[in-house]
């Protein structure tokens, strides 16, 4: 039983070896708390919690129920312990898992960088209705993928090069490339931390549902390194069949 569960884990570690050879900036498993794996510690606003028991990687996820003590824009869900600078370039990747509840703002925002000071400052991730949507003040696209049905779904966006437009992006849904979309509006991302589950853009962006490992690259990832960071079913599924397994054989003792 021990080399089933040892085995299972060194096939999600292998799955994931591919990822860490990019240039990762910060990452937030939520398994706990808010600690950064990389990077440093995130906070948490009054609309978030770490749920133990809906996650999608680990042993939790970041919970947020749009419902903030006080709705103060930007700050109700994860805010990163740094800012990010991207005026040299702006190539990266942000990539990380999500289920969506139901929506009580118009633009709930699952991931949000920079300041809406001018065009292309703005870099928020978001649902419009349940498809993915780029905005980057002034500029975005609504994908005609859902990704907001109530399901565990992986989203990664590509910025590839460092003068991007949104023409230039690429999206990434469950592993798999979805394309690239009209929009001529550059991507020029002010500084400001990483905001999860909210936009400081206005207080009509709260995400209610589950985030999970959120991770931030200075790198454009490949189509293999972002299937990468999505497990096989057949993994996971070997997984959780060792670890049933071994709860069967512990209680027997």
């Amino acid at each position: 039983m021990q080399r089933l569960i040892t085995t299972s884990l060194l096939i999600l570690g292998l799955i994931s070896v591919t990822s860490t050879r990019a240039a990762l900036v910060t990452h937030y498993t939520f398994d706990a708390d808010a600690t950064a794996s990389v990077g440093l510690d995130a906070t948490l606003g009054s609309a978030a919690s770490i749920d133990n028991t809906d996650f999608a990687m680990g042993g939790g996820s970041l919970a947020l129920s749009g419902a903030p003590t006080t709705d103060t824009a930007g700050e109700d869900g994860a805010i990163s312990g740094g800012s990010y600078e991207w005026t040299t370039s702006d190539v990266r990747t942000a990539a990380f898992w999500m289920k969506a509840g139901t929506q009580v703002d118009a633009n709930p925002t699952m991931l949000s960088l920079g300041s809406g000071t001018g065009g292309g400052n703005r870099f928020d991730i978001r649902l419009a209705g349940e498809n993915l949507r780029l905005e980057v003040q002034s500029g975005g696209f609504t994908t005609t993928s859902a990704v907001g049905d109530g399901e565990w779904h992986h989203v990664a966006v590509v910025v590839p090069n460092a003068t991007s437009t949104v023409d230039d992006v690429e999206y990434y849904i469950d592993g798999a490339y979805v394309g690239t979309f009209s929009n001529g509006q550059n991507v020029d991302t002010g500084i400001g931390p990483l905001r999860i589950g909210d936009s400081y853009q206005d207080t009509n962006r709260d995400f209610v549902g589950h985030i999970d490992d959120v991770r931030l690259y200075d790198s454009a990832l490949s189509a293999s390194e972002i299937a990468s960071l999505v497990p096989e079913p057949s993994s996971l599924m070997l997984l959780g069949l060792a670890v049933a397994a071994a709860a069967v054989r512990q209680r027997r003792k």
